[in-house]
């Protein structure tokens, strides 16, 4: 799975956002879905980014598992991200 190569991702201010170039649309995100974005686009596993948002917003794995399910699926439907998970 990785980020389209129209999509730009980034921290402006306290707002988290990916603006896609091909449609000319601006998506805003909380930090825990900025977080599994950068993840996404470091190319980092599923586990790894789920260890990072339990190490940093001190939730439960499965919590954290539910928030990235979630979040990955809200990707997909706004066409941000290609391939399998």
């Amino acid at each position: 799975m990785k980020i389209k190569k129209d999509v730009l991702i980034q921290k402006m201010g306290d707002t988290f956002v990916a603006y896609d170039n091909e449609t000319s649309t601006l998506h805003e995100f909380n930090e825990i879905g900025f977080l599994i974005l950068l993840g996404i686009e470091k190319k980092k596993s599923k586990q790894e980014i789920i260890k990072e948002i339990v190490s940093k917003h001190k939730v439960s794995k499965n919590k954290a598992e539910g928030d990235y399910e979630e979040f990955v699926e809200i990707l997909k439907t706004k066409d941000l991200i290609v391939g399998k998970k």
